[in-house]
């Protein structure tokens, strides 16, 4: 598989159309504090998301608008917002 992690411009819009707080971002993403996602947005103490903090905060995402049928519905939500997920030839598909 090939990650690249979602833009800072992607992580803030998405935090602009929740309205969400960065302690609210932290939660949804599973991390410890508003302080901790905040460096994610940063330009200056800038943090690259790993896959499996993209994964699980686009799972409460999908979460919060209806039920997971599939795992690729996280990658679709992880991809809206930037990120690069490709799965390789021979990888399962979902």
């Amino acid at each position: 598989m090939h990650y690249k992690a979602p833009p800072t411009q992607g992580l803030r819009l998405l935090k602009e159309q929740l309205s969400f707080t960065n302690a609210q971002m932290a939660h949804i993403f599973g991390v410890a504090t508003g302080r901790q996602f905040h460096k994610y947005l940063s330009d200056e103490d800038k943090r690259e998301m790993g896959f499996h903090v993209l994964m699980y905060g686009m799972a409460n995402l999908q979460l919060m608008r209806g039920p997971i049928t599939n795992v690729e519905q996280l990658h679709a939500l992880g991809r809206e917002i930037g990120a690069i997920i490709e799965l390789e030839d021979g990888e399962p598909q979902p």
